[in-house]
């Protein structure tokens, strides 16, 4: 029979393949060794082994080396003389070896006083890969901080306490007040200058996590709290996975019926980033801007701005509470449609280094060289200026003139920070919520490559960039403030309840009258 042009092509075209197999089945069996090999060193790594006081203080010299020669506002908050005691204090408790946790927690309060958000610590690759599935010990509650001195509870991971619940205050932990293990816990974060919020928000995404950092083997939590009936109350819970129910038994959730597809891990990535939706009577959009990372594709915004073109709508509400910040060039484009005249989206960049001048491993270092050589241009003896930002912007042709409500929290940061503080004072523009992570004055970034320590694996992030938005705003280290401040408090919590959007679809209405 004879055969058809199909059949012919896939017949050739199973050959090659097999011929491909054939001849690269060195090459595949070299990278299983590679892979497995891998494994076998994930495998053997323990979060408690520990490392001799010289091999933490050259980890600590090297970082100490790398960060004086490279970042760009090193005293921009503090002295010389604050972050050279920063350092001798850390060089001074290096008395004993410590597990990569303890020197973690060193490392995050030596970086402290630079003040700089993106100056921070993060655990090795092995860490992570160790923790990745477990399930979680310790701390038993999830906790808001709304304050320099409140814990709200969030979430109770016990099930078979029935005492404790969410919106509960917390007013003691052990033998520490809320105060104590507040300010216990807030140097483990790096912040922008003055703005506290940042640390705030991120403990209280991760309590469970920083409470366990600072406070590590702690098998009982003797717990003081206000119930629901605003009495004082106390009562001691176990640390999870002490007792068999709570570490090993599977959490069941009976899930409500519904019709929608299941989406997959990449659809829920994307709506977590980017959403927008109009009311049914046209009054006023949602827009969520949940992060400025490749997911906030700039088709979204333009198809975004044109349906609110065509269908005018007069109000927009803009939420960036949780947007940490990403590429620069996506809040630019946002503030292109919100702002009415032409405006300099920032004020100088620079740099102090023509490119990275380290001993330690640098990740992407060359990517990284690359870039510097190419846009950096000779300003001065020691500066390097980023021209890429550098000229005046006009507002795009369907940019929004309607009314504006846009939510911030603790955790907008970062080039979030950077859009706020571009359409803050606007006529059409209403910022609702509480002051922002980020530095109003300007922060740290552009290229953030990490230091990895070579004893202990620690990456360090080295931001090469200094950003002013506006040499005109105080530098006086605070984020940017909400024009009408709204936080959540136990009520709100214990309601779940959204009172920075409430708040905007209220102000909304009563303009609407």
């Amino acid at each position: 029979m004879k055969r058809t042009a199909a059949e012919k092509y896939r017949k050739a075209n199973t050959a090659f393949i097999y011929n491909r197999w054939y001849y690269q089945q060195p090459i595949f069996y070299l990278l299983a060794l590679v892979l497995f090999s891998s494994c076998a060193v994930s495998n053997q790594f323990t979060p408690e082994k520990k490392y001799s006081p010289q091999e933490l203080k050259e980890d600590i010299q090297l970082m100490e080396q790398t960060l004086r020669r490279n970042h760009p506002s090193l005293y921009w908050y503090s002295s010389k003389e604050e972050i050279d005691a920063s350092f001798q204090r850390a060089y001074g408790q290096l008395t004993d070896s410590l597990n990569e946790n303890g020197f973690k927690n060193l490392i995050a309060e030596t970086l402290f006083p630079i003040r700089c958000g993106h100056t921070s610590v993060r655990h090795s690759s092995q860490w992570n890969g160790y923790y990745t599935g477990r399930a979680p010990r310790g701390f038993p509650l999830g906790i808001k901080i709304t304050d320099d001195s409140t814990l709200i509870i969030t979430n109770n991971f016990n099930r078979r306490d029935s005492l404790l619940k969410r919106g509960m205050q917390v007013l003691r932990i052990n033998d520490l007040s809320s105060q104590q293990i507040i300010d216990t816990l807030f140097p483990l974060v790096s912040i922008d200058g003055n703005a506290r919020n940042f640390s705030y928000q991120n403990i209280s995404n991760s309590f469970q996590a920083y409470y366990n950092s600072r406070f590590p083997d702690v098998k009982k939590f003797t717990i003081e709290y206000v119930n629901e009936n605003g009495v004082k109350q106390q009562t001691s819970i176990p640390a999870l996975g002490t007792e068999r129910d709570t570490a090993r038994r599977t959490i069941r959730v009976t899930m409500p019926v519904t019709t929608e597809p299941e989406l997959s891990i990449r659809q829920r990535r994307i709506r977590a980033v980017r959403d927008f939706s109009i009311d049914s009577s046209n009054t006023f959009a949602s827009m969520r801007v949940g992060s400025f990372t490749r997911y906030l594709r700039p088709s979204f915004i333009r198809k975004t701005f044109r349906e609110l073109k065509r269908k005018e709508t007069p109000n927009l509400i803009i939420d960036v509470r949780n947007n940490g910040g990403g590429l620069i060039k996506s809040s630019l484009l946002l503030t292109r449609y919100i702002q009415q005249q032409p405006f300099y989206f920032t004020d100088s960049i620079f740099s102090t280094v023509k490119t990275i001048k380290a001993s330690v491993r640098i990740k992407k270092k060359f990517i990284h060289n690359l870039g510097m050589l190419f846009l950096n241009r000779k300003k001065g003896s020691n500066l390097y200026r980023f021209s890429f930002f550098k000229k005046q912007y006009h507002p795009k042709k369907k940019h929004y003139n309607g009314q504006v409500y846009i939510l911030t929290g603790g955790y907008s940061f970062s080039a979030a920070t950077m859009f706020l503080a571009n359409v803050k004072g606007n006529e059409n523009v209403t910022l609702i919520g509480e002051e922002t992570g980020g530095g109003y004055y300007g922060n740290n970034g552009v290229f953030i490559p990490e230091m990895v320590l070579p004893h202990t694996k620690l990456r360090v992030r080295l931001p090469l960039y200094r950003i002013v938005n506006n040499k005109s705003f105080p530098k006086n280290g605070s984020g940017v403030v909400p024009d009408v401040e709204v936080k959540a408090d136990a009520e709100t919590i214990y309601l779940n309840k959204d009172p920075k959007m409430d708040k905007a679809i209220q102000l909304i209405m009563q303009r609407k009258k």
